[in-house]
């Protein structure tokens, strides 16, 4: 019974995320919610319920597939696009890179004061999230964690990231423009126009592509950008083959490092290094739908993670963590106003790279449009596929550090 319970939970972690992904499409509200809160909240019913599934196996499972989602997404980014952006998009951005680390470091000792439970994989992963939006917190949780309780943690992070970012994106599309016009001004300066005329015509078209893809798309990924031609769906399974060979490559590292894979933070470290790597390679970046198959593992992820998890212990875990997230992007987002006031930075172009770096990606083009300004979308999704290719590296490495303490 059990062996059979087991195989039916697999097979709903499999597709049940395609119909959530489905009814985000028909309904308003669902689709504001977010595919992957939706995700959580249905494997966090499952767990509760007395089906005798073995939740170790899902674990491993959605451990395995958010491993191979980080390179599928990383793929795709081509750092050469960073040169599109105006000079004070880098600053405004590179700002926000600045106050999620320094307020996520300050975050660690006023918590680990406090006596808080894993206070240093939470910097990390504050870290991650503020730079680059949920995969990152996703990657950084599974490789900082101890197994004993990453499911829980990481379940907390989430659920408290949806009700503090749910929050902070709906003042975002009503009462934080006129906010940030009045203390930082309204001169919004030309930001990819600035340097169009210095690209080829390729290049002028893709970004085109990639804002009018996320400005269709309020807030979700558009899987019906996935290709269907034969010869295009063999170069997508070509790509899903070489990140799964980027896990193997990450596996074997640690088993050589720790001598087995109860870790996983060198198998982070190597997807993350090789998909950043590999989307130098032309023929790989170009390849259509793998960013949203990684994203698709993603949700994968998001449910087979919270069917696994403990219900109690989510109950002891969530206060303090949604206190700490709660805390730390006020900070931030605080700390980024500031700094935007004083390298001069205006309005929309602050207000887009936070985004970018609190939200990722998806959340650009819903943002621009209640902004006012089309022109942003595209520094913005390059602002934040970029926060998504390092925001990974910076977690890890302030969360490792700050383990030391």
């Amino acid at each position: 019974m059990t062996t059979l319970c087991t195989v039916l939970a697999i097979v709903a972690m499999l597709a049940v995320p395609a119909f959530i992904l489905w009814l985000t499409k028909k309904v308003k509200f669902l689709n504001f919610i977010g595919a992957i809160a939706l995700c959580y909240a249905l494997g966090i019913v499952i767990s509760v319920i007395p089906i005798p599934y073995d939740k170790g196996t899902t674990e491993m499972i959605a451990s395995i597939f958010v491993a191979i989602a980080i390179p599928l997404i990383l793929f795709s980014f081509d750092i050469v696009s960073v040169r599109y952006l105006a000079k004070k998009t880098i600053i405004s951005f590179a700002l926000v890179i600045a106050s999620a680390a320094v307020i996520s470091v300050a975050a660690f000792f006023i918590a680990n004061a406090a006596g808080l439970n894993n206070a240093s994989q939470l910097s990390g992963m504050t870290t991650g999230l503020y730079t680059g939006g949920t995969p990152n917190l996703i990657a950084i949780g599974t490789s900082l964690l101890d197994e004993a309780n990453r499911d829980n943690v990481i379940a907390a992070a989430q659920l408290s990231d949806f009700f503090v970012g749910g929050v902070y994106f709906l003042l975002i599309l009503t009462v934080i423009k006129p906010i940030y016009r009045k203390i930082l001004g309204d001169k919004t300066p030309k930001q990819v126009a600035t340097v169009a005329d210095e690209v080829g015509a390729e290049e002028k078209a893709t970004l085109a592509e990639k804002a009018a893809t996320e400005q269709n798309t309020a807030g979700e990924y558009d899987y019906k950008s996935i290709p269907r031609d034969k010869k295009s769906i063999g170069k997508l399974i070509g790509v899903i083959a070489l990140a799964i060979g980027c896990l193997a490559v990450g596996a074997g590292l640690e088993i050589l490092i720790n001598g087995s894979l109860d870790g996983s933070l060198f198998i982070i470290l190597a997807v993350s290094i090789l998909g950043i790597a590999f989307s130098f390679v032309k023929p790989i970046r170009r390849v259509k739908g793998s960013y949203q198959c990684g994203q698709y593992l993603i949700l994968i992820f998001s449910l087979g993670l919270s069917m696994s998890i403990d219900i109690y212990q989510l109950a002891v875990e969530i206060l303090p963590t949604l206190l700490f997230f709660a805390c730390s992007q006020i900070a931030v987002i605080l700390l980024h106003l500031l700094l935007c006031k004083l390298f001069k930075i205006d309005a929309g172009t602050a207000l887009i790279t936070s985004t970018a770096g609190i939200y990722g990606p998806p959340f650009i083009a819903p943002v621009a449009n209640a902004y006012g300004d089309r022109e942003l979308i595209a520094p913005g999704i390059i602002c934040g596929t970029l926060g998504l290719a390092i925001g990974t590296l910076l977690g890890l490495g302030i969360g490792s550090l700050l383990a030391l303490f």
